[in-house]
């Protein structure tokens, strides 16, 4: 066999080194007084992206938010030119800050990272090398964490979502996960959309088209990043009323709920109960929180049926716990 002049080679299979540089934006929606987006900022500043990925623009959508976060964020523009600032005087709702991001972005990826929360070093990075490297895969999650704040819902709180990352372990082991979480997630330009009004839950209704259109969706166990919990019990009911009744309606748009930890107890109690199982033998100490966690996801889910038969426009400009 002769030798293949370099000229010659095949270059449909580009090794690393010859690689075309692939472009990406982060899309951020605050509100209110987003205390931590400055450090959000700087955790994107001194991120490590592999040398095949440019991050090219960075959209904020900052509604309602105070004057001294927005001063901070204007200063921000002025330093680093691949920021866009987008500033509303009103909320209008997540799903409209969340189309005003993807009218901005450019690239073929959009990271979607929520102002509240906290990416741990390198999980931008493991995001894009993974959807990167998996042709097939329309939307991937990172994994969220929460720091215990104490009092009665800290527990509770970190119950439900050991039952969430391990619902989406179990879901990315047998690829048939069909929804996203919006604290961090990375989504392939030619799976986004365009998201209807009054939208409660982003991600999911993102991941579940992507899903319809015959994407994978996916999670990243490795992607870990911190998210802002309430306090009190109270306040989670009112989070999870909110989050189930945009599941429910994301049901009814995209014609299949989103498959969670919940929705697998109503409709596959086997595998529901088999993935909270699998979250409290994990971290036994978590078996007393189960009680509160029920009674809590019942008053919840009660609330959120209630609310479906009411307005359209539920929860579309949500309730901040932190106000």
């Amino acid at each position: 066999m002769g030798l293949v002049n370099p000229s010659q080679r095949d270059r449909s299979e580009p090794n690393q080194t010859e690689r075309a540089t692939t472009d990406f934006t982060i899309g951020i929606c605050a509100t209110g007084a987003s205390s931590g987006i400055s450090e959000l900022l700087d955790v994107i500043d001194r991120e490590e992206f592999p040398s095949c990925f440019a991050l090219s623009r960075i959209v904020v959508v900052a509604s309602a938010c105070a004057e001294a976060t927005l001063g901070s964020l204007r200063q921000r523009r002025e330093a680093d030119h691949r920021i866009v600032l987008i500033e509303e005087g009103e909320r209008r709702g997540k799903a409209e800050a969340v189309n005003l991001v993807v009218d901005e972005s450019v690239g073929e990826y959009l990271v979607f990272v929520n102002a509240d929360a906290m990416p741990e070093r390198g999980a931008f990075a493991r995001l894009l090398c993974a959807i990167d490297a998996d042709k097939s895969a329309g939307v991937i999650s990172g994994n969220p964490t929460i720091t215990s704040k104490g009092g009665a819902a800290s527990g509770l709180l970190q119950l439900m979502w050991e039952t969430h990352n391990q619902c989406s372990a179990d879901l990315e082991r047998t690829r048939l996960a069909n929804h996203g979480t919006d604290e961090l997630m990375v989504v392939r330009s030619g799976a986004l959309v365009c998201l209807p009004p009054g939208l409660v839950n982003d991600g999911a209704y993102i991941a579940g088209v992507a899903k319809q259109r015959g994407y994978a969706v996916r999670s990243l166990a490795s992607a870990r990043v911190t998210v802002e919990t309430p306090s009190r019990p109270i306040d989670v009911v009112r989070q999870r009323r909110r989050i189930l009744y945009g599941h429910i309606q994301i049901w009814r748009l995209v014609g299949e709920a989103p498959r969670t930890a919940e929705s697998l107890i109503l409709l596959s109690p086997d595998k529901g109960f088999r993935v909270v199982a699998k979250a409290i033998s994990r971290n036994p100490r978590l078996l007393g929180a189960l009680p509160l966690a029920s009674v809590t996801e019942l008053i919840s889910l009660a609330g959120a049926i209630w609310d479906t038969l009411g307005s359209g426009r539920k929860h579309a400009v949500w309730e901040r716990f932190g106000d």
